[in-house]
């Protein structure tokens, strides 16, 4: 092999990987920039990754197929590692709540509905916005905020219109933890 033809092997070697780096969070990128804002109640877990530091894994109403109305219908078709769409709906009060689960994305939802797409695990459903990471500063202060006031505490997401979410705070009353 010629320097020349290895010269232009390396550089597209070096190409494809830097773009797989850049693909890896384009998506939530993407999202966090065009999205719809969507808020959620919490119920938070607190456990700790070697890897990734202290975070909250947190659960959500839409997390349970049950929560939704057509559940029963739609439930015996979504077997572990099925692709879904969940809808929820702005209610009075500002959070989101469950009202159907689609196997196609619908079109022309009205402004106060958005589609989340989620998938089956073990009988919950995830839609990658599960975890909060925690800065080590922050964490004692966060953990006792959220077990004081897990009633109060609420998500905002970032949906975008292909049903992909991105988890963009942690808000519990007045208190924002990005």
């Amino acid at each position: 092999m010629s320097k020349r033809a290895s010269l232009v092997a390396f550089i597209v070697a070096v190409v494809i990987q830097i773009l797989i780096l850049v693909a890896v969070p384009a998506r939530k990128v993407f999202t966090m920039a065009t999205g719809k804002t969507v808020v959620l109640k919490v119920q938070p877990v607190d456990p700790y990754s070697i890897l990734s530091g202290y975070y909250a894994t947190l659960g959500f109403d839409i997390s349970r197929v049950d929560a939704f109305p057509n559940a029963s219908g739609v439930y015996q078709e979504l077997s572990n590692g099925a692709w879904f769409y969940a809808i929820v709906e702005k209610g009075d009060d500002g959070t989101w709540k469950p009202i159907s689960l689609e196997h196609e994305l619908p079109a022309n939802l009205p402004d106060n509905r958005a589609a989340l797409l989620g998938r089956i695990n073990h009988g919950a459903i995830r839609y990658g916005i599960e975890e909060f990471y925690i800065p080590e500063a922050q964490r004692h202060r966060i953990a006792e905020d959220l077990s004081r006031n897990v009633d109060k505490a609420r998500v905002e997401i970032k949906v975008d219109r292909s049903g992909h979410a991105a988890l963009e705070r942690l808000r519990i009353e007045d208190r924002i933890y990005e």
